[in-house]
This record gives structure tokens, C-alpha cells and sequence, in this order.
């Protein structure tokens, strides 16, 4: 087949696609005109905010750090070459969330909104000024000095079979400050609510009994499987195990929705 004939079968199959697709029936849920380029939320213990170059260094910290990253180790970057890898990370993810696949955030967490005993192991160059951050549907205020302590979203969004994984990572020091629910709680939020998803999938690794213990008893799901030696860690020349789980549509509305919202007024409440 020479040039012209495989550009003449190329437009013939692409036309046969085009009529097959026209044909198929149209999903009315899990639309992608949904899911924003630039989105921003305001929380009770932080701000979940765009991901923006001045961030770069403050996620490169994070994507570094042993502790941090200890339930990651495939993931995490050399101290060197830590702001590159985080810049490389955030170009290909805001490329991801233009495409409609990823829904990316940082978790900002203001200077008057961070406990004391956490203040005192942040070093003043930790802290980015003051600024307001655009989203799609105005701006986000950073009216103090605050610092980027991780980063959520929505991973491998399906459309047509209304599928998508939900992920985070969070600074050490902020471990158990509710945080964590708190910003899952409006990822999945957004996931359900506003995507209309049927299924949000959470992966995690075996050694990671905080991600573990956050599904079980907080979420209240079990693991839906175990991958052997799924996950690779390059650094360690070891392969660790992935564990699966899922939250569907009818859980989110029956009891998991309620769960965390519960849980973060109260932790909001008691403080």
C-alpha cells in the first residue's frame, strides 16, 4: 500500500469511526466540561489551590523528604534534582488536567492556621508571600504568608465508564491534623457530586498503615485486592505490594459523605 492509498483508507476508517461514535449512546453523566483548568477550595484547616511555579521548590521539598514520602519510596526525588522533578511533575499534570484526566491541587495551609508546636519546624523560607491565585471562576486569596504542606486530586478520570482514582500526599509534620480527611473529603466530593462518578478508587502500599487505617475505620471500606510486588522502589532495589480499594457512588451517599463531613466539623469544633 503506497501513500495515497493508506492516506485514502485512513480517511475511510476515520469516517467509519465517526459514524460508529455518533451512533453509540451518549452517557449523561460524568461530563468533562465539568472538571475546571484551574479550581480552588477553601477549607477549615486549609486551602486546596491551583498549582502554580512558585510552588515548584516547596513541593520539591516535600517529594524529597524521607519521612514524608516514607509509604512512596517509587515516588520520591533526589534532594538534587528535587525543584526540577517538581516542576517536570506540575507541567505534566497541568497538562493532564487540560487534557480532562487529572483534577490537581496543592494544600496551601496559611501562617494563623498552623498549630504552634508545627510553626516552630518551619523555617521562614519555607513560607511563600501573600497572593491572590486565579481559578476559572475568580480567585483564590492568600492574604498572609502561607506554606504548600501537599498535594490531592483525581487521577486517570474515565468518562464513559464513570471511573476515576482519588490521591494524596501530605507533609509529615501535618500528619493527623485533619488535613488529610478534610481535603479527600472534597476531592471525593468533587468526584461524586459533581462528576457524577459511580466508582473512586484509592491505592496505596502495604507498609502505609495510616492510608490504610484512614479507609478502614474512618472511610469504613475494605481492600478490594492485593497486587504482589506491584510497585518497584528503585531506590531500595525492592518491590512492595499494592493495596486497593473503592469507593462507589451508593457508599458515598448511604454513609461516607456523612462520615467525614462529621469528622471534620468535629475536629474543627473541638479546636
Amino acid at each position: 500500500m503506497d501513500k495515497k492509498e493508506f492516506a485514502a483508507f485512513d480517511e475511510a476508517a476515520e469516517k467509519e469511526r465517526s459514524l460508529v461514535k455518533a451512533a453509540m449512546p451518549v452517557s449523561k453523566r460524568c461530563d468533562p466540561s465539568l472538571l475546571p483548568q484551574r479550581d480552588g477550595r477553601v477549607c477549615t484547616t486549609h486551602v486546596l489551590v491551583p498549582p502554580e511555579e512558585d510552588q515548584d521548590q516547596s513541593m520539591g521539598r516535600l517529594l524529597s523528604d524521607p519521612e514524608t514520602m516514607a509509604h512512596l519510596p517509587f515516588m520520591i526525588a533526589s534532594k538534587d534534582i528535587a525543584t526540577i522533578y517538581a516542576k517536570i511533575r506540575r507541567k505534566d499534570r497541568d497538562l493532564q488536567q487540560v487534557q480532562k484526566t487529572h483534577l490537581n491541587y496543592n494544600i496551601a495551609v496559611k501562617k494563623s492556621q498552623i498549630p504552634a508546636h508545627v510553626l516552630d519546624k518551619i523555617s521562614s523560607e519555607g513560607f511563600l508571600p501573600p497572593r491572590k491565585l486565579q481559578i476559572d471562576d475568580g480567585e483564590i486569596n492568600m492574604d498572609e504568608p502561607y506554606v504548600v504542606v501537599g498535594c490531592c486530586g483525581l487521577n486517570h478520570i474515565d468518562y464513559p465508564h464513570h471511573l476515576a482514582e482519588a490521591g494524596i500526599i501530605l507533609d509529615a509534620r501535618f500528619w493527623r491534623s485533619g488535613i488529610c480527611t478534610e481535603a479527600m473529603y472534597m476531592v471525593l466530593r468533587f468526584g461524586f457530586d459533581v462528576l457524577k462518578m459511580h466508582r473512586i478508587g484509592i491505592l496505596t502500599t502495604g507498609k502505609n498503615d495510616g492510608m490504610r487505617g484512614w479507609m478502614e475505620k474512618v472511610a469504613g471500606v475494605d481492600a478490594e485486592s492485593v497486587k504482589k510486588d506491584a510497585l518497584y522502589d528503585v531506590y531500595g532495589n525492592s518491590y512492595m505490594d499494592s493495596w486497593e480499594y473503592a469507593i462507589f457512588e451508593n457508599q458515598w451517599y448511604e454513609s461516607i459523605a456523612q462520615k467525614l463531613r462529621d469528622r471534620v466539623e468535629k475536629k474543627h469544633t473541638s479546636k
